[in-house]
């Protein structure tokens, strides 16, 4: 199989576990319970508890961002196994670490570390105020920004993933608000995410500081495989550009959007999920371009790889 026309794609934390997203998977069980094994001994006991047909930990937004983890890094081992290695990977939002581990520059046990500072960081700020974020499709960049300046509200784009694709953060009531305006303006889907951190936003800006200081303190070794940046597009190989992406990612707007583009010009034509989620494969009904957008489970049944 030619590596070079292929691209990982990691998800963010999970709102929800598909039923049996790992089917076409074989052996693939084994080596997810291996690696939850690790996270477990290593970041938290109740890990050991998981399961999808029960949908634990839902309710608790740091395991699920550990859970997301996990099943991306299994799945980065599982297709080593095969001789499945992509050209270049990416990480939407939280799905950095996943990124960072595909390419080599972290162990397994340090985008553990990552996932926990950075949520105890943001803890310190986020305080007692209630925030959220919502995705609506179906309206453009403009009709969404009237919709703001009509309900004169402090939110801002999160994420970009189409031109009629779009995440906001902020304050969970203008949240709220968004969410039903939007609906009533003619939005095809909107919903408010399962989340109360305000992610991509000013509203972490404080965060910097202290988790860049974090960061610095840690090992990053030099990518095996280049690594796009959701904030600007850019090929990130050196280790300070890596740990700049790691620390921005938490306040800072990201266009998925264009990172697809972008791989496409690169010669990509084939994009895999790697979670349990489907969320991405989803968005890109709305992308121009010939490239294909597979789940794991999808992309094993297309490619019937042994």
């Amino acid at each position: 199989m030619s590596q070079k026309k292929l691209a990982f794609v990691f998800p963010p934390f999970a709102s929800d576990y598909p039923d049996e997203p790992f089917t076409n998977l074989s052996g693939f069980e084994d080596c997810f319970r291996k690696f939850l094994s690790r996270a477990a001994e290593f970041a938290d006991p109740d890990l050991n508890q998981f399961s999808i047909p029960s949908r634990t930990f839902l309710d608790d937004e740091l395991k699920t961002q550990y859970i997301s983890y996990i099943q991306a890094c299994a799945l980065v081992s599982w297709f080593r196994q095969k001789g499945v290695i992509p050209a270049y990977s990416s990480g939407y939002s939280m799905g950095i670490y996943a990124a960072l581990f595909q390419s080599e520059v972290i162990s397994f046990l340090d985008g553990l570390v990552l996932i926990r500072q950075a949520y105890k960081e943001i803890k310190k700020i986020t305080g007692k105020q209630e925030y959220g974020m919502c995705s609506i499709i179906g309206l453009n960049q403009d009709d969404i920004d009237h919709l703001i300046l009509k309900q004169k509200t402090t939110l801002k784009l999160a994420i970009q993933n189409s031109v009629c694709s779009f995440s906001f953060s902020g304050i969970a009531r203008e949240i709220q608000k968004l969410a039903e305006s939007a609906q009533e303006e003619g939005a095809l889907s909107t919903r408010v995410l399962n989340v109360s951190v305000p992610y991509h936003s000013f509203y972490l800006k404080d965060i910097s500081e202290g988790f860049s200081e974090f960061v610095n303190q840690m090992s990053f070794r030099s990518p095996k495989m280049p690594i796009v940046s959701l904030i600007d597009q850019e090929i990130l190989l050196e280790e300070h550009a890596l740990k700049n992406e790691v620390v921005r990612n938490l306040f800072t707007s990201l266009n998925w959007y264009g990172t697809q583009l972008y791989l496409q010009e690169l010669g990509v034509n084939r994009f895999v999920e790697c979670g349990s989620g489907k969320g991405i494969v989803k968005n890109a009904r709305f992308i121009e371009g010939d490239a294909v957008f597979y789940t794991a489970n999808s992309f094993m049944a297309s490619f019937e790889l042994k």
